[in-house]
Parts: structure tokens; sequence; C-alpha cells
């Protein structure tokens, strides 16, 4: 870059100096507090019930971590320094720990309907699809099958999600060379070096502020609880940070080679799973070339970012002739991106409030010390050109998420700003430089700061992540050892009870699952799939009780309600029906 991307920023001494490191420690307390109290309405919906419940949980543990660790104990190195083979090992654990987790953890299990699409679509384009066929018996009434987020039509004589298909096809690869879980593992190891590599283009100097700053911003990205959860998923956010930092590192070498290299990046970022993210992580360093003259390069950059992204914003239509045949009724909501766009602009409510809790779930499964640290990243953003571009690609999902779509759904800290946690990670090493005068004071604090985050926030985060994953994961087992050909499963029979309606592209589980709120006639549903040796499977409501029971909640009452009305329609259609108690 022309401009020296590694300057110092250093407050003047005197009186600014404590001003400054005084509303650090203020923002640091009370932020979380505000947005708490802000975001304290209680929509009616589940995975906002479910997030806040955890946010207090959360917060009273960061809070009190967080006057523990003030207590000033002089322990500490005299620099925070670490050496490639360290930086290397760390990577390694993460990406030891994302792999063994999603099995020790999360039970092996897909938990949303995000998570379950990723799946999906990586077993289609690993058997060599792009769509996979749907048998006759379902194409004109596929909707108990759960559609939700599949490329709509009526009567598709195929099915495949409506997501972009990078994400399921780096799975599809991984699960090609031994597992899919491995995907978010080692994407997780690589982006923890990328974060490294980037800091030596940012900080080149061998100054101990420079060498500093670069292992601040790795432990702030190595003790992110969002980061080191997500990668145990197949969420597409693991494979937007490391993507989004390979763009980065290829950016800030300014070579054509690399140029080129970070445009085919950039053509895989935007085609990961929406095709927003990462035009909206690189922009920033587009004004930065704007700024610094730099014509050919801007050129080069901003015309094939407006090919690619008008060529994945297509891919949608394109890839909907897949999915529909001669009787079929091509669906545009819902397929292109304006009508969803539209669409979700018109469920959006109480946008801000839930932002705020969007953002306290981010304080709260972060390094303890991110947001104080991210806090002076963006002071010295004022001063520092490169800092912000960063903290704009920061910034800028969260300001098009509070008004395209504020809910995130389930999720660890705020999903929507997973691939800029590399942005956060380096802003904190800008805040880290931004500090320099009260570095022998902020050592034995980040210190102390990484040991709580390591001990204790991660280890409940980790707890709290494998009792939800484990209830459901259970719950899903059960069903599978049903015996049944076929089971109902009502959306309200059970919190996130949509999300137990997975089935296998092929419909090759037993038994398939179907949507109880998409059955329009269950005689003539009966009549599609009931004949001798079909066994239909219809569960009551204590089937349910270890998940409600989990949650202290009673039970919903749904699946009871329907028993009779079931039991009969599939008993008169031939099916033997048993009830799962």
């Amino acid at each position: 870059m022309k401009e020296d991307v590694a300057r110092i920023v250093t407050p003047a001494r005197g009186g600014g100096e404590a001003n400054l490191l005084d509303w650090l420690a203020a923002a640091w307390l009370l932020l979380p507090l505000a947005l708490l109290v802000i975001s304290h309405k209680h929509p009616d919906y589940f995975t906002y019930y479910l997030m806040l419940a955890q946010n207090r949980q959360f917060l009273l543990v960061w809070i009190v971590l967080a006057v523990v660790i003030l207590i000033p104990i002089r322990l500490g190195p005299a620099a925070l320094l670490l050496s490639r083979k360290q930086v290397a090992g760390l990577a390694l654990a993460v990406g030891i720990v994302g792999y063994a987790g999603h099995y020790l953890l999360l039970s092996g299990y897909d938990l949303s309907r995000d998570e379950q699409m990723a799946s999906f679509d990586a077993l289609i384009y690993g058997a060599g699809h792009l769509a996979w066929p749907l048998p006759a018996t379902w194409q004109a009434a596929p909707g108990p099958l759960n559609m939700l987020f599949m490329l709509p039509a009526d009567h598709p004589v195929a099915w495949v999600s409506a997501y972009l298909p990078g994400n399921a096809m780096l799975r599809a690869l991984f699960a090609k060379l031994g597992d899919a879980a491995l995907t978010g593992a080692v994407l997780n190891a690589l982006s923890v070096v990328l974060v490294w590599a980037c800091a030596q283009r940012l900080w080149p100097g061998p100054a101990t502020r420079d060498r500093e700053a670069g292992v601040v911003a790795v432990v702030l990205l190595v003790l992110s609880g969002q980061m080191v959860m997500s990668g145990m998923t197949a969420f597409a956010m693991t494979a937007h940070l490391c993507c989004n930092l390979l763009w980065l590192w290829l950016f800030l070498r300014d070579r054509r080679g690399s140029d080129i290299a970070a445009l085919a990046v950039g053509f895989v970022g935007i085609g990961l799973h929406q095709p927003v993210f990462h035009p909206l992580f690189v922009a920033p360093f587009m004004v930065l070339l704007l700024l610094e003259r730099r014509w050919g390069r801007l050129a080069l950059f901003t015309g094939f970012y407006a090919a690619a992204t008008a060529f994945w914003f297509a891919w949608p239509m394109l890839t909907h002739v897949l999915v529909t045949g001669a009787h079929s009724v091509p669906s545009k909501a819902g397929t292109d991106y304006w009508t969803r766009l539209t669409g979700a602009l018109s469920a959006n409510h109480d946008n801000v409030g839930i932002m705020a809790a969007n953002l306290l779930h981010f304080i709260t499964w972060q390094h303890l010390l991110l947001l104080p640290l991210l806090l002076a990243g963006c002071k010295a953003a004022r001063h520092n050109r490169m800092a912000a571009a960063l903290a704009a690609g920061f910034v800028l999902p969260i300001i098009m998420m509070t008004v395209i779509m504020p809910s995130q759904g389930h999720g660890f800290g705020y999903r929507y700003v997973h691939g800029v946690l590399g942005n956060a990670a380096l802003l904190g090493g800008y805040g880290w430089r931004h500090l320099i005068p009260w570095h022998h004071r902020l050592r034995p604090l980040f210190v102390r700061a990484s040991l709580a985050s390591l001990l204790v926030l991660m280890p409940l985060q980790a707890w709290n992540t494998h009792a939800l994953y484990t209830i459901y994961a259970q719950m899903s087992a059960k069903i599978d050892a049903s015996g049944a050909d076929y089971i109902i499963l009502g959306e309200h029979d059970v919190p996130l009870g949509l999300d137990l309606v997975l089935n296998r592209p092929d419909l090759g589980n037993r038994p398939i699952r179907l949507v109880d709120g998409e059955i329009d006639d269950n005689d003539e549903l009966a009549r599609r799939i009931c004949h001798p040796g079909v066994t239909m499977a219809l569960p009551t409501d204590a089937f349910f009780h270890e998940v409600m029971h989990w949650y202290g909640w009673r039970a919903m009452g749904q699946a009871d309600s329907r028993l009779a009305e079931n039991t009969q329609a599939f008993a008169g259609g031939g099916c033997r029906v048993i009830q799962l108690r």
C-alpha cells in the first residue's frame, strides 16, 4: 500500500491519557448493561427468548470476571510475544478442538436449519448433482417434507436449498477427503494463521509494540468462543471468516499475482452462502484504493466484483430450472434476491432491540478484553486509513442486518459479524498499539483476561452449547430408533420443533419426517403413502418430555391434540400406526 499501514498512533501524554483509559473502562463495563436494557423487550419468538436467557447467564459471569481481573496483580510477562511455531501450535489446537467438539460437544448433530441445509446440499454436490430428483409421490405436494429454505416451486421435480453452493461444496470436498466435519476445523485453524500473517503485513517493524499487536490479534481470535464453537458446526460463517482473512492477506501483498488470487478468493467468498457479506467486507478497501488514487487496481477489483456479484445474484434463477418440470409452476417469490429482500423487510419488527441483543450476545462470546481494545482500535482509525477500513468492514454488516433482518435465529455470539471477526481482532491489535503508554499495566491485565476467557468463559459457553445440542440430538436419535417409515412432527410440539424435520435428499432416512402444519389433507396423504407394511409414528406430548424438562416448561399440548384425528386417518388409510411416548 502507498500509505504506511504500520503507522503508530500514540496519544498525547497528560490528561488525555487518563481520559482515554477512563473512557474505555467505562464503555467496557457499561455498554453491555446498556445493550441488555435496550434488548429487554421479549418479542414473541423462541430464538430471541433463548438468546436473552443465554445473555443474562453469560453477562453475569462476564461482569464478575471483568471486575476480578481488574484486581492489580502485577504478575505478567515483560512483553506479549509468540513465535511462528507457537502460533502454528495455537492454530492446530483450535482445529483439533473444533473437530473433536463437533462430536463431543455437538453430538455430531446439525441443530438449526442453516446447518442442516449445508449438510443437505453437501450430499447432493458430493454425488455429482446440482439438485436431487424428488420422487413422484412428493412432487404434487412436497410441503410436508419441510421445504423451508429450499428453492421454491409448485410441483417441483427436484430439490436443493436456496443458499449459494460454496459452503456446501467445501463440505462435500472434505467429505471426500474423510469427514465433512473437518471443514470448520481446518478453516478455523487457517484463520488463526492468516490473522497472524495479516498482522505481520500491517505491523512489520521489529519494535515490541508491533510484535505484541500481532500476538494480541491472534489471542483475541483464538479465545473467541464464537469462532471456536462455530467451527464445530456446518454454518457458512466459518468459511466467510477464512475467505475474508485470506483475501486481506493477499490484498496487503499488493502484487498483481496476489491481486488475481484475491479475486479468485472473492469469487468463492461471494458464493459461499449469501452474496452480500463478502462484498461488504471488501467495500471499505475499495474506498481506500479510491483515496490513494490507485486507479488501475481499483478498476480491476471493482470490475471483477461487479461481474462476480451479478453472477451469484443470478445463481438461484439459473439453477431454478433444475427443480422445475413440465407440470411445475415456478415461484419467483423467494427465488430471486429482490423478493427475498422485500419479504425480509416486511417481517421486521423491533429492529433496534433485537440488534442490541445480538451485539450483547456478540460481546459475551468474545475474549474479555476484545470490546475495549476494539473501541481503542476504532479511535486509532481516525488517523489510520487501514484501521478505518477494518472498522468500516466490521460496522457495515451490523447496519445492513439491522435494516434487513435483525434476527439471527440460533447462533453463537452474533453470527452475521462472524466473517469480520478478523477485522475485530486486528482492530484490537491497533487498539493495543494506541495504548502504548499503559502497556506496563495492560500486559498483566491481558494475561489475566486471557486466562479467565480460556478457563471460565469458554467452558461455560461449551457447556451451554453441549446441553442445547445434545438434548435435540437425543430426541432425533429417539425418532430414528422408532422403527417407523414415517413420523409426523408439529412445529409447536416442542421448541425448535420444525428443525427436527430433516430428511436426506434421497429420502433414504427412516422414518421420513413430515411437518404436520404442511399436511392439507390427512386422508389424501394416507392414500398416497399408506399400504400394507408401512408404519406411521405419531408422537405424544410425553415423547418430548426430556426436551421440555430441560427448558423447565410444561408440555406444549400440540401433539396430543391431533393424535386421535391422525390415528384415524392413517390407520384408516392402511398404515400401521404406533404412538411414541
